[in-house]
């Protein structure tokens, strides 16, 4: 059985994926503060099939341990990583940002990823050398949601799209890593612009007076219909990564 471990399903494309990948026979350790009733149902009628484990990605040290992960992983045959958690918060000029806003963002967005990341190659990898690295004993994806934002400047989202691109240049450096093992792939997904509750909070911050110079323009992307809905993403990862 493939086992995937997925942050942030209570909601948008998070949720969307859960429920596919649910569908599809996957095992999955979902992590996240928050969880669906349908998800809880499923959780306490199958727990072989579906773990919901609290964790806030605010605080990296409250993320699974790798002995955690390997005794869920322990007799799957394929392994899946998915970042889905993301904070787009906050909006506003840089110098008009609290220490606590800009922290919790890059710990979400940036630390998080990476922490649970390497929990989980610690399992899959045991030995590391100067020269060398052991190929793992099964396939394994790491997927990171992404966002257009990472490569094209937003201003009043500065460490939103910094954070973004911090965590894409770190899953860069982990598939160079592992450009010799033909058992893992690691993938970072921009989704483009989709009709979840981040992209409400977008509109929220241009109706606002933060500073935000692009606002009207993403205004517009929901008035004439040009965002994606979650269910439509979910099915495109799926069908180019996960199937």
């Amino acid at each position: 059985m493939r086992s995937v471990i997925i942050t942030g399903v209570s909601r948008g494309i998070g949720e969307a994926l859960f429920r596919r990948l649910y569908d599809a026979g996957d095992r999955i350790l979902a992590l996240g503060r928050h969880f669906t009733e349908s998800q809880v149902a499923l959780a306490e009628g199958q727990p072989d099939r579906v773990r919901l484990r609290q964790a806030d990605l605010s605080v990296p040290a409250s993320l699974p341990s790798s002995g955690e992960l390997a005794s869920f992983i322990q007799d799957a045959d394929e392994v899946v990583l998915i970042h889905n958690a993301g904070m787009i918060e906050p909006a506003g000029a840089v110098g008009a940002l609290t220490p606590a806003e800009i922290i919790d963002a890059t710990m979400v967005n940036l630390a998080s990823p990476i922490v649970l990341t390497s929990a989980l190659l610690a399992v899959e990898l045991p030995k590391y050398t100067k020269v060398s690295i052991d190929l793992v004993r099964r396939p394994i994806t790491v997927l990171y949601i992404s966002s257009r934002a990472a490569h094209q400047t937003v201003s009043g989202f500065a460490v939103y799209g910094a954070t973004k691109r911090g965590s894409e240049f770190f899953f860069e450096a982990l598939a160079a890593q592992h450009a010799d093992d033909p058992h893992v792939r690691v993938v970072n997904v921009d989704p483009g612009a989709v009709d979840t509750a981040m992209q409400g909070q977008v509109r929220e911050a241009a109706a606002s007076e933060v500073y935000f110079p692009m606002g009207d323009f993403f205004v517009d992307l929901h008035r004439s219909g040009q965002l994606a809905s979650a269910d439509e993403v979910a099915e495109q990862i799926v069908a180019a990564h996960l199937a």
